[in-house]
C-alpha cells in the first residue's frame, strides 16, 4: 500500500511500501510524530511478525547519526569495522523524519540498521519525554546537554550499561541459537528504557549514586530503571493482551484457552512483569514477581536483588488493583478489555513513581522515601483516593515489611509549621540565595535538618513544576534540593556525634528537599541531617557493613544472571 502524506516544510513525496510520512516542521514540542518500535523484543512476534508498537515523540531537527537535541545515537551495522551516520528522512529533510515498519523476517531484522536506529531513538526520546512530562519540567544529563547511545558496539553483551564517567550507553550484542545472526540488546525495548532511565536519573540526582553514597542509593537505581522499563512496555494494550494469550494454555496445551471471566491473579501476573523477555531461550533476564522475598532483603550486597523486591512491590500493586477493575460490571467482557485495562493501570502506576521522584531527597535516599515519594507525591495531585491506588501501594509495600506515615503526615511538616516567610516568590522560583535565606531564616528548619550554622550549604537545584490533576486544576510547585558536607576532627566527630572513627578528619553529608506551593509556603519536606547523632551513627554503621562491597556499572542484570 502506497501511502502518502503532507509535510509542513517539505515536498510531497511518496514513501515506499510500509513507510508512513509524517507532517512535521514547527518542532520544539509542539508536533508529534508516530514511530514504530518492537513493543517487547526481537523474538516477541504474532503471526509471525515481530509484535509493534507506535511511540508518539516530539518533532526536533534531527541530523544524520541520528541526533537531535537531546540524544546522539552511533549505529555500527554488524560486521562493519565502526559506526555509519544514518538518516531518519528518506530525503535527508532534518526535519521529516519517515517511519518504517519493522521487517517481518527474524534476520532481516537483526541486521536492518536502519530500524535498530528508529527504534532506539522512538524508545530512547518517549522515556526522557514521559519524565519531563511527568514531573513537568525539563531533565539534563549529566554529562552536559546530548546523551551519547553506542548502538550495536563491540563490547560483550554483558558489558552494556550507561558509562556516568563517559556519559556513555553502550548496548552490545550476543549470539543465539533462535538465529543464524547475532542479537542487538538495542532491539530490546525495556533494556533501552532502562539503560536511559540511569542517565536521566544520574542527571537529576548525581549524589545518589557517587562516591560517597549507600548501596541503597545504586539499588533505587536499579529498582526505578527496571520500573520504568516494566512498566513503558506493560503499557501497550497490545503486549498485554498478547501475553494474556499464551500465559496459561488450557488442557489441550493450545494458547489463549482461558477466558477473560476466569482471569485471576496467577493468570494475570504470569509472564507480564519481566525485564526483557526473551533475551535468553529460558526466558527473561529479571521476574520479580516470581521472587519470594528474603528476610532481610534490605541488606543483600547485590543493588539489583535488592532493588527487585521494591519492584515486585509496585508490581504487586498493579496486579491487586488490576483485578479490583475486572470485578467491576462488565470488566472481564473480552481479553482486550482485561488486557487494556491493566495497560491503563501500568501507564498510571508508572506516573506515580515517576512523580514520586520529585519528593525524594538528593543525597542518602532509601525505600521509605521512595514509598513516601510515591504517596506524597500522588496524594498532592489526587487528594481524594477514590480509586485505592494509595492504598493498593501501601498493602503491597506492607509485605515487603515497608511503611511509612499516613496520607496527612505524608508532607514532613509536623514540626516546621509556622515558619517565617520573607521570601520574594518570584526570586524563590530560580534563585538558589532566596532558599538559602528562607532556611537561615527559619532556625526551627536549622534544627529539623541538623545544618551547622558555621558551614556553607550548597543549594544546588531550584526548578518549578506545573502538573495537571485528573480533575483538571494545575497544581504549581517550586522544588529547591540543597546538600551540607561537614569535614569533623576525630575529636569532633566523637563529641559532637558520638562518632567513633579511625581517620583524622571525617565528614559528614545530609541534605533534603523542599517544595513550596504557588503560593511560597512550605508544602513538602524530606530532609536527611546533618549534625544528627543518630542518623549518623545508623550511616557510619551502614559505611562500614557495604565496606568492601565494589559497587557496580548500571548494567540490566547482575553478574550471576549474565549466562545462560
Amino acid at each position: 500500500m502506497q501511502a502518502t502524506a503532507s509535510r509542513v516544510g517539505c515536498k510531497v513525496e511518496e514513501s515506499g511500501p510500509g513507510m508512513v510520512s509524517a507532517a512535521l516542521g514547527i518542532g520544539h514540542g509542539l508536533e508529534m510524530v508516530a514511530l514504530t518500535a518492537l513493543a517487547e523484543g526481537p523474538f516477541t512476534r504474532k503471526s509471525g511478525k515481530p509484535l509493534t508498537t507506535s511511540i508518539r515523540v516530539p518533532v526536533e531537527r534531527v541530523v544524520n547519526g541520528p541526533a537531535g537535541a537531546r540524544l546522539a545515537l552511533r549505529v555500527r551495522a554488524p560486521g562493519a569495522d565502526g559506526p555509519r551516520p544514518i538518516s531518519l528522512s528518506v530525503d535527508r529533510n532534518e526535519w521529516c523524519i519517515d517511519d518504517q515498519d519493522a521487517p517481518a523476517g527474524l534476520e532481516e531484522l537483526l541486521t536492518d540498521s536502519r530500524f535498530l536506529a528508529q527504534h532506539v531513538y522512538a524508545v530512547a526520546t518517549a522515556t526522557l519525554q514521559a519524565f519531563e512530562v511527568t514531573l513537568g519540567r525539563r531533565m539534563g544529563w549529566a554529562s552536559g546537554h546530548r546523551l551519547l547511545i553506542s548502538v550495536y558496539d563491540k563490547i560483550p553483551y554483558a558489558s552494556t550499561g550507561y558509562d556516568r564517567e563517559r556519559g556513555l550507553i553502550r548496548f552490545g550484542h550476543r549470539t543465539d541459537d533462535r538465529s543464524t545472526r547475532s542479537v542487538p540488546l538495542a532491539l530490546y525495548h525495556d533494556l533501552v528504557a532502562h539503560e536511559v532511565t540511569h542517565a536521566i536519573l544520574d542527571g537529576y540526582r548525581r549524589q545518589w549514586t557517587d562516591s560517597d553514597a549507600l548501596l541503597d542509593g545504586y539499588a533505587l537505581h536499579e529498582c526505578i530503571a527496571d520500573l520504568v522499563a516494566m512498566l513503558s512496555v506493560f503499557s501497550s494494550p497490545e503486549r498485554v493482551e498478547q501475553q494474556l494469550s499464551v500465559a496459561v494454555p488450557g488442557p489441550d496445551g493450545k494458547p489463549g484457552a482461558v477466558p477473560a471471566r476466569n482471569m485471576e491473579k496467577e493468570v494475570l501476573a504470569s509472564g507480564l512483569f519481566g525485564l526483557a523477555d526473551g533475551l535468553f531461550s529460558r526466558g527473561a533476564a529479571r521476574r520479580p514477581l516470581d521472587v519470594d522475598v528474603p528476610f532481610e532483603w534490605r541488606l543483600d550486597p547485590e543493588p539489583h536483588r535488592r532493588g527487585e523486591i521494591a519492584v515486585k512491590g509496585v508490581l504487586d500493586a498493579v496486579v491487586r488493583l488490576w483485578l479490583q477493575r475486572l470485578d467491576r460490571p462488565g470488566g472481564r467482557s473480552s481479553r482486550y478489555q482485561v488486557a487494556e485495562a491493566g495497560a491503563h493501570l501500568g501507564h498510571q502506576m508508572l506516573g506515580m513513581v515517576l512523580r514520586g521522584l520529585a519528593y525524594m531527597p538528593p543525597v542518602d535516599p532509601g525505600w521509605e522515601d521512595l514509598l513516601r515519594g510515591i504517596l506524597a507525591a500522588d496524594a498532592v495531585l489526587v487528594p481524594t483516593d477514590m480509586m485505592g491506588y494509595r492504598q493498593a501501594v501501601r498493602d503491597a509495600f506492607w509485605d515487603i515489611d515497608l511503611s511509612t506515615e499516613p496520607d496527612e503526615l505524608l508532607d514532613g511538616l509536623k514540626h516546621l509549621r509556622d515558619l517565617r516567610y520573607p521570601v520574594r516568590l518570584s526570586a524563590l522560583a530560580a534563585d538558589p540565595e532566596e532558599v538559602n535565606r528562607f532556611m537561615w531564616e527559619n532556625p526551627r528548619l536549622i534544627e529539623a535538618a541538623g545544618i551547622d550554622q558555621d558551614t556553607s550549604i550548597v543549594v544546588n537545584r531550584v526548578r518549578p513544576s506545573t502538573r495537571v490533576g485528573p480533575d483538571g486544576f494545575v497544581v504549581s510547585e517550586i522544588g529547591a534540593s540543597y546538600v551540607q558536607s561537614v569535614t569533623l576532627s576525630k575529636t569532633e566527630a566523637r563529641n559532637k556525634l558520638g562518632l567513633r572513627v579511625d581517620s583524622d578528619y571525617y565528614t559528614v553529608r545530609g541534605g533534603g528537599l523542599l517544595r513550596f506551593d504557588e503560593g511560597g509556603r512550605l508544602c513538602f519536606a524530606a530532609l536527611k541531617p546533618v549534625m544528627d547523632a543518630e542518623w549518623q551513627q545508623e550511616k557510619l554503621e551502614t559505611v562500614k557493613r557495604e565496606a568492601g562491597i565494589k559497587m557496580p556499572a548500571a548494567t540490566f542484570h547482575p553478574e550471576d544472571e549474565r549466562r545462560e
